[in-house]
């Protein structure tokens, strides 16, 4: 048995010990778009929230990384309302655990956790030295908006992950082999593609982590685990 088996084996059993007080799982079909998740005193609220989002929150794999989550497509479009009842002082990863047990008993999931080699960039630094200011480390913050990004307090692999996202538009993982320890601010601003800004556009995503931040992008082969989704269900059974 492979740690990653056992681990998913000793996740059932904890899931299986700990449930909701209650719990109503329906399909949603609004057609709105988009959704909301979140926790308010004694619920846990996901409404028009698609089930790779819920997959994603339950396992940790990070709502804005497709890749992560190995599954049918219909995960992504179909929509559902999701309320459970649960203890305000109940910790974050013991109520995972339950998310976990009820998508399993609504949906009949069932996941394992496998590595898998696909292209992927690396972020390295550049020749010419980092272009950062480190900070102490703390509580982090990260701003976005198209052709910019504001980070306060931001490891090197936290921005890693971040770049991975759809919004950045560049459709791989991307890995931090920066080698840099620590906590960092900056920003860093460029042209989206597509965007022809007037008078002159600015630099590409690339070009401006190379010349502002000292950072560099390389396209690489590299392992990443996937959740992979071996058995779910379109319609959740009765609540």
């Amino acid at each position: 048995m492979t740690a990653a088996i056992a681990l998913l084996g000793l996740t059932a059993v904890l899931a299986s010990a700990q449930t909701f007080e209650a719990a109503s799982v329906k399909v949603n079909r609004s057609g709105r778009n988009p959704g909301s998740t979140g926790r308010s005193g004694g619920q846990l609220v996901f409404e028009n929230t698609s089930l790779r989002e819920a997959i994603a929150i339950a396992y940790g794999t990070g709502v804005d990384r497709d890749y992560a989550v190995s599954g049918p497509a219909w995960m992504g479009s179909e929509r559902y309302d999701i309320v459970a009842k649960v203890p305000a002082e109940t910790p974050r990863p013991q109520v995972m655990l339950m998310l976990q047990a009820l998508l399993a008993e609504r949906f009949h999931l069932r996941v394992h956790r496998e590595s898998k080699a696909m292209r992927v960039y690396r972020l390295t630094v550049a020749r010419s030295g980092a272009k950062l200011k480190s900070v102490p480390a703390g509580e982090g913050g990260f701003t976005f908006r198209a052709g910019h990004v504001s980070c306060r307090a931001e490891s090197m692999d936290d921005f890693a992950g971040k770049l991975s996202r759809p919004v950045f538009g560049l459709e791989v993982p991307v890995i931090d082999a920066t080698g840099l320890a620590g906590a960092y601010d900056f920003t860093l601003d460029w042209t989206p593609d597509g965007v022809q800004p007037e008078p002159t556009p600015g630099p590409s995503l690339l070009a401006a982590l190379e010349e502002q931040l000292g950072l560099k992008l390389v396209p690489s082969r590299g392992r990443i685990e996937v959740l992979v989704i071996d058995r779910v269900e379109r319609i959740p059974t009765e609540n």
